[in-house]
This record gives C-alpha cells, sequence and structure tokens, in this order.
C-alpha cells in the first residue's frame, strides 16, 4: 500500500493597499556624506580614465570584427 500525500493549500491573502495618498508618496532621499571638492574631482577622474580606456578596448574589439568580416 502506498499513501499519497496531499498537498497543503494555503489561503493566498490580497496586499495590502495603502488607505491613505500619504502612503503612495516615495521615500525621501538619503542625504550623502560630505565629501571634499577634490575626493569628488578625482574620483570623477578615475571614471574618466576607465571608460577611456573601455572606449580604446571597444574600439580595437570592432576593428578586429571589421578585418574578420572581409577575410573570406
Amino acid at each position: 500500500m502506498t499513501k499519497k500525500k496531499e498537498a497543503t493549500v494555503y489561503p493566498s491573502t490580497p496586499p495590502k493597499r495603502p488607505e491613505k495618498r500619504e502612503d503612495w508618496r516615495w521615500p525621501s532621499p538619503t542625504p550623502l556624506s560630505s565629501f571634499p571638492s577634490e575626493d569628488v574631482g578625482r574620483v570623477l577622474k578615475q571614471i574618466l580614465d576607465r571608460l577611456d580606456a573601455i572606449e580604446k578596448r571597444l574600439e580595437n574589439i570592432e576593428k578586429m570584427l571589421i578585418k574578420n568580416r572581409r577575410t573570406p
């Protein structure tokens, strides 16, 4: 004899809708900690340098793909 397990069915509850219009607002932004302007400038320069390096690599990949497409 084999016993069949019956699936347990849990009642689903619909999500609670906000009662007030105020509950629909976006949360207020978290204030950023203050950075010295030198640090912000340094970080932005690092980001730009990384983006330039990525752009150069993409150009090399593009050239390689064009070169391989021409070669039968």
